[in-house]
This record gives structure tokens, C-alpha cells and sequence, in this order.
């Protein structure tokens, strides 16, 4: 818990015999029930029962706890999904969002990329190369079933799951250039989303799952447009200042774009303040595939096969250690 709470760098565990607030807990059969109080009223601020057993229930009440005292929702108890491996052979990976609990979603021995988690962490959908060509499955995370839902000629690519969990937007090429479209997790019927001459990739969804932003090289280098999620619509043009920008991802309160921008030829890590449409670069030391927290203050993201979480206020990084080596493209549940 103590772990928990200091990761993000909103709160600094201490003593008991200081500080504002007073944690205590106990674990039984049931779960752990956990308790905070505010020292300076003396009222509880919760106490509580949290369903599970050992870290589960300890993520839960550390989630409890940041909410009650930053307003924040906690993101503890989130599911980290990425993928590991070789430039010939990337396996897919679940586990706790501080890295622990790692373990292999996928044996195939061959190229997984794109992951998406659904908000509650029971669905994961990838793109493969099992059948020899990019397909997009999807794995249900309670059963360990897998269904390939996404398998038409050409590119089947970069699924991201909508905030309900009922649709994926994706990149397809079935009809010649590689163009965004949406479809139900169950497949069925396509909704074509982008028509332009260049190739969009790497969908993500608004918070109200109206709208999606995308990367496309319509206009030459790839850039970030946001469009409509029912249908062909206008693309609205995200003006970052950088001219390579690729792999949007829409923060669960709506207010920010990160992406991934190409800096002298660095990678780094960018954010979109969707209100005032302005654009700052948050890394320094380089930084790709970015995907929010549930707080919409964290990032989590990877540089040189490693997995790091980012506080977009104070710009700080701080590695998630896995067990495993070559980490690439997170994604978390929210």
C-alpha cells in the first residue's frame, strides 16, 4: 500500500505518528477492510471491506485512499497489457500496473503488437501474425478464449476498444489504402470511419465515444486529425508544432492528447490540450506509445525496452520493472 501511494508522487507515506491522515487496515478471509481517518477532524473518511485476496485487495484500498485524499481516482489495482520480445518474436503480456504478477498472454512465436485493453480488464484485442498475416484478435481474459474477429485481405491492424467495451475502431486496407473503421467486438458489420489518399492508424476513443483521433499522412508526414466515430465525417486537424506525430491516446477526462512525436530524429512524448488546442512535448530523454491512467495525470510508456510511468504535471519518470526484457507499446485498463 505504502508503495502504492507513493508511486504516483501526490502523496508521501509516513509514520503513524504523523502526517494528516491515518491509514490502518487488517486482512481476513473476506478481503481486507480498510480504514482512513483524518487526524485533523477525527472522522472517517471510509472504512471498508475490499473484495480479494493479497495485492488485489491492497491495490483496491490504496485506489481508495488516493481518491479520498487528492480527488484523484487511484490507479493501482489497473491492468498493464504490452509486448515483449524480439524484433522476430513478441509475445503479449498481462500484469499489475507496478509491474509485478507478469505473465505471457500469448505463446504463438511470432510478431503481437497493438494491444488494447477494455476499460475492465476482461477483454485484450492484438494484432498477429499467427495466421501469416496482420490480423486483429481478441481474448476474453475470464475464459482464455480467443476468437480472430478482423482477418480481411491486407492490413487488419491497431484495435482499440471503445469506452464501453462493445466496439473496436481499427485500421484496415481492404479497400485499398489503410483507412480507420469500426466494428463490433462480436464482428458483424464495418463502419467505415476515414477516406483520404494517405493511410490513418492507430485509433483511440473520446471519453464519450463520439469521436476518435488518429494519426494519417494525407498531408505528407503524419499528423493527428480527430473525425467522427459514427460514419465519414470532416478531420479535424491537431496542430502539435511537430511534424511526425503518431499513436493518439485520449485521456479517460477528455482534456488531453498524448502522442508520439519524432524530434531530431528521437522519439518523445507529447500531450494535446484539447480546449486551448496547444501542444507541449513532456519527455526529454525519449519516449514512444503513451497510454493514460485512469487520473488523467499519469502516463504510462516505453523507451529503449523498458516500460516507465510519467506524471504529466511534474514531468517525472519512474521505471516499471516486469521481469521481462524488450517491453514495448502499454496499454492500461481504466
Amino acid at each position: 500500500v505504502s508503495a502504492d501511494l507513493k508511486r504516483p508522487g501526490m502523496i508521501s507515506p509516513v509514520g503513524s505518528g504523523s502526517g494528516d491522515y491515518l491509514a490502518s487496515g487488517e486482512a481476513g478471509e473476506s478481503g481486507l477492510t480498510g480504514r482512513l481517518v483524518n487526524k485533523k477532524t477525527g472522522a472517517d473518511m471510509f472504512n471498508q471491506t475490499f473484495n480479494g485476496k493479497g495485492r488485489a485487495a491492497a491495490h483496491q484500498f490504496s485506489d481508495a485512499i488516493t481518491q479520498a485524499v487528492t480527488g484523484l481516482p487511484g490507479f493501482a489495482s489497473s491492468k498493464l497489457a504490452f509486448v515483449a520480445g524480439t524484433t522476430q518474436t513478441q509475445e503479449l503480456y498481462l500484469a499489475d500496473i507496478d509491474g509485478f504478477n507478469a505473465r505471457a498472454v500469448t505463446h504463438d512465436g511470432t510478431i503481437s503488437a497493438s494491444p488494447s485493453l477494455s476499460r475492465d480488464a476482461t477483454k485484450l484485442a492484438y494484432t498477429s501474425y499467427k495466421s501469416g498475416y496482420p490480423d486483429v484478435y481478441l481474448i476474453n481474459l475470464i475464459s482464455g478464449s480467443r476468437t480472430r474477429i478482423a482477418f480481411f485481405p491486407g492490413i487488419n491492424s491497431g484495435p482499440s476498444f471503445s469506452p464501453d467495451g462493445s466496439r473496436i475502431a481499427l485500421t484496415l486496407s481492404k479497400d485499398g489504402n489503410p483507412e480507420i473503421y469500426t466494428m463490433s467486438t462480436s464482428g458483424g458489420s464495418l463502419t467505415r470511419i476515414t477516406r483520404t489518399r494517405g493511410a490513418e492508424t492507430s485509433p483511440s476513443w473520446s471519453p464519450t465515444g463520439d469521436r476518435l483521433v488518429y494519426s494519417s499522412d494525407d498531408r505528407g508526414s503524419p499528423q493527428l486529425f480527430i473525425g467522427g466515430a459514427s460514419g465519414v465525417s470532416d478531420m479535424d486537424h491537431l496542430v502539435t508544432g511537430n511534424s511526425y506525430c503518431t499513436k493518439p491516446d485520449w485521456s479517460p477526462d477528455g482534456k488531453w492528447i498524448a502522442f508520439t512525436a519524432r524530434v531530431g530524429g528521437q522519439f518523445q512524448i507529447g500531450v494535446f490540450d484539447v480546449a486551448s488546442r496547444t501542444a507541449q512535448l513532456i519527455t526529454t530523454a525519449g519516449g514512444e506509445d503513451p497510454a493514460w491512467t485512469r487520473d488523467s495525470r499519469h502516463l504510462v510508456y516505453s523507451n529503449n525496452g523498458r516500460l516507465y510511468l510519467l506524471d504529466t504535471v511534474s514531468r517525472q519518470s519512474l521505471p516499471i520493472e516486469t521481469a521481462v526484457s524488450g517491453c514495448g507499446e502499454p496499454t492500461v485498463s481504466r
